[in-house]
């Protein structure tokens, strides 16, 4: 059995790694014949960046959250109470199916993904990108979110926290 903390890192690691290599794959083969990609509009990179990371996250989270329920309470020493950043955050979303468990990811990987790369690309006052930009910030991009996303999945196999019972009053 392995702590927690290194089971997240190595499962956030292949995550993010294998990613990155697929999805930038997939921006270099797709890319093909643009020399210059806009950031704003409606093919430009923002909104490709958005996309992905909606998709992303929402197919991830379907084919990790099973795998994971399967696999980490064998390979895991877990604690008796989940860290309290995840309590606060996941907790009402960790009552729900998986499918909608991967929703409500996908959902907050959009609104939180949108502010952070517009604000990334005016921080370094950037209107286009070449292929290679583009096929690297989106391998980066595509590599972090899908490190990142792993730990709530994780945890959220590992704590599968249930709403609790309404208690009833007896009538005597």
């Amino acid at each position: 059995m392995q702590s927690i903390r290194s089971y997240l890192l190595r499962e956030s690691l292949v995550s993010g790694l294998s990613n990155a290599v697929i999805n930038g794959g997939f921006a270099w083969y797709l890319s093909a014949g643009r020399d210059r990609l806009p950031i704003l509009g409606g093919n430009g990179v923002l909104a490709d960046f958005i996309a992905t990371a909606v998709i992303l996250v929402f197919v991830l989270s379907l084919i990790v959250l099973p795998l994971q329920q399967k696999h980490a309470m064998k390979k895991v020493t877990v604690g008796a109470e989940p860290p309290l950043i995840f309590l606060k955050i996941f907790s009402h979303i960790a009552i729900r199916r998986n499918s909608i468990k991967a929703l409500m990811l996908a959902i907050y990987a959009g609104v939180i993904a949108l502010p952070i790369v517009f604000l990334v690309f005016i921080a370094f006052d950037v209107d286009g990108l070449s292929r290679v930009q583009y096929v690297l910030s989106k391998s980066l991009f595509t590599g972090v979110l899908a490190g990142l996303v792993v730990m709530p999945i994780v945890y959220m196999a590992l704590y599968p926290v249930r709403s609790q019972p309404v208690m009833s009053v007896k009538e005597s």
